[in-house]
């Protein structure tokens, strides 16, 4: 499985649930996900209104001082592929989550192989992190 199926799911049915369920909602509008591939997995599950699939123009990450340190956001901006239109939808991501730590540590290792501790230090690896 290759670096962009990891990060962004593979099209498993059920993604959806695990997406929707993931934590409770912080500021309304906020989608709570606890990984990345929870956003393209809720984006796959949720297409536009003419059926179409979406597609990233353009992502942003950011904080909000009215939710904790760990909390990102993640402004993706998309345009359907089929009729155009385009949306904005806002993922509430909890970087502390067993599942973020996971995906960050295949991404280091896939960039960087095996020697991603000893570039990166064992204090700042995803695994070493609680």
């Amino acid at each position: 499985m290759g670096l962009l199926s990891r990060l962004f799911g593979n099209g498993e049915p059920g993604a959806k649930g695990a997406a929707s369920g993931a934590m409770p909602r912080g500021e309304p509008g906020h989608i709570p996900v606890a990984a990345v591939s929870e956003e393209y997995a809720w984006l796959r599950d949720n297409a536009c209104e003419c059926g179409g699939e979406w597609s990233l123009v353009q992502q942003s990450v950011s904080s909000s001082p009215a939710l904790p340190e760990h909390l990102k956001l993640d402004r993706l901006e998309v345009a359907c592929d089929d009729c155009g239109r385009e949306s904005v939808f806002t993922f509430q991501v909890d970087t502390h989550s067993p599942q973020y730590l996971e995906e960050q540590q295949a991404m280091m290792k896939e960039l960087f192989g095996d020697d991603a501790d000893a570039l990166f230090g064992e204090e700042d690896s995803p695994s070493r992190r609680s």
